[in-house]
C-alpha cells in the first residue's frame, strides 16, 4: 500500500468514526423513526426509550470515537501500515459494539418491556 493510500484510508476511518457520534449528538430527533438515530428493538418501544437511547448512546459514541482515533494515531507509529489499519478497524468495531451493549443494558435497567420507565432512580446517570 502506498503512503497516499494509507493516509487516505486513515482519514476515511477517522471521518467514519466521528460521523455516528456527530449525527447522534447534533441531529435532534424527537420520535422514533426508521432512518436516523439509535434504532434497536428496545430503543423504539416508546418515545421515552427513544429519547433516552439517543442521548445516552450519543455520549458513548463520542467516547468510542475518541478511543478509536487515539488508537488509530498511535497505531500509525507503532505498526506496519496494513497492521495499523487492522488494529484501528478492530478497536473501532469493539468500541461501537460496547456502546451498543452498554446502551441496551441501560435501557433494560431503566425501562419495562412495554417501554414505560421503571422509576427515576437512574435518572442522574444520563
Amino acid at each position: 500500500m502506498e503512503k497516499s493510500e494509507f493516509i487516505l484510508v486513515h482519514m476515511i476511518m477517522a471521518s467514519s468514526t466521528i460521523l455516528p457520534a456527530f449525527l447522534m449528538h447534533f441531529i435532534d430527533i424527537d420520535e422514533p423513526n426508521k432512518l436516523v438515530g439509535y434504532r434497536t428493538k428496545w430503543s423504539m418501544k416508546s418515545e421515552e426509550t427513544w429519547k433516552f437511547a439517543q442521548k445516552y448512546s450519543s455520549k458513548l459514541m463520542w467516547w468510542a470515537a475518541a478511543i478509536s482515533i487515539t488508537v488509530q494515531i498511535f497505531s500509525v507509529f507503532i505498526f506496519e501500515r496494513e497492521t495499523s489499519i487492522i488494529v484501528a478497524v478492530a478497536v473501532f468495531t469493539v468500541a461501537m459494539m460496547a456502546a451498543i451493549v452498554i446502551t441496551e443494558r441501560q435501557l433494560r435497567l431503566r425501562f419495562n418491556k412495554d417501554g414505560t420507565p421503571k422509576s427515576n432512580e437512574h435518572e442522574d446517570l444520563i
